[in-house]
């Protein structure tokens, strides 16, 4: 039977989706950074309903809860993708960025995935990182912290210190200026040529930046400034 009252983040040596299992439970773990966390995750998810595929004792799943109607859902957003991506470039010690939305890359590869979702008031964070994984088939653009660094990793510290993290720069997330601005500054591919499908076309393009609403502004060859929303345009690398 469950607690009747909140728990901070709590281990399970197997779950199915972490972000479910607190959207189901949400009254035991609606409080601040309260939350559960794996790393054998069966059932993960990502954003538009793909899946998180991930080994066995390899790699964190993690999911905690902010309750806060003051905060507006881009600004969490954007502060969760800084953090992750802070913590991963200051642990590898190497040039990680956040491809629009949510992943974060190190050497183009995804290294971790995010997925925010709402409840009323309650902001349940999902995150994913990759972290001694080694092999991943068939997901030719995914890949993990130990390839990147020779360092032996703790996944349980691991957790932990990026909680810390969490706590430590909670208050930024009052400042939508600066929350921005580093958005922009860790942003993949920004100022550079890609290829870009829109619709069924292959466009060229060079990205200009994310603005306050979410969306990715981009020149195109041929149509200048463009602004997508997730799903309108898929990025080709």
């Amino acid at each position: 039977m469950y607690l009747s009252k909140p728990m901070p983040l709590e281990y399970f040596d197997r779950i199915g989706s972490t972000n479910d299992f607190v959207r189901e439970n949400l009254k035991r773990y609606s409080t601040n950074f309260h939350g559960v966390y794996s790393f054998n995750q069966t059932k993960g998810k990502g954003v538009n309903g793909h899946q998180w595929i991930s080994e066995s004792e390899k790699n964190i799943a993690l999911t905690f809860c902010l309750t806060d109607p003051a905060i507006h859902n881009n600004y969490i957003s954007f502060w969760v993708a800084i953090r992750v991506c802070y913590f991963i470039k200051k642990i590898t010690k190497t040039d990680a960025l956040i491809k629009w939305p949510n992943d974060i890359l190190i050497n183009k590869k995804k290294v971790s995935g995010i997925l925010i979702e709402k409840s009323a008031n309650t902001f349940i964070i999902g995150i994913g990182i990759n972290v001694l994984q080694k092999e991943f088939s068939g997901v030719p653009h995914a890949s993990s912290l130990i390839s990147f660094s020779s360092q032996n990793y703790d996944l349980k510290e691991l957790v932990h210190a990026l909680m810390k993290d969490f706590k430590d720069y909670f208050h930024i997330l009052k400042d939508p200026f600066y929350l921005l601005k580093k958005y922009n500054e860790y942003l993949f591919g920004k100022g550079k040529v890609m290829v870009f499908k829109i619709g069924e076309t292959k466009k060229n393009g060079i990205i200009q930046k994310v603005e306050e609403d979410g969306l990715l502004e981009v020149e195109v060859e041929n149509a200048g400034i463009m602004k997508f929303r997730i799903k309108e345009i898929e990025f080709l690398y």
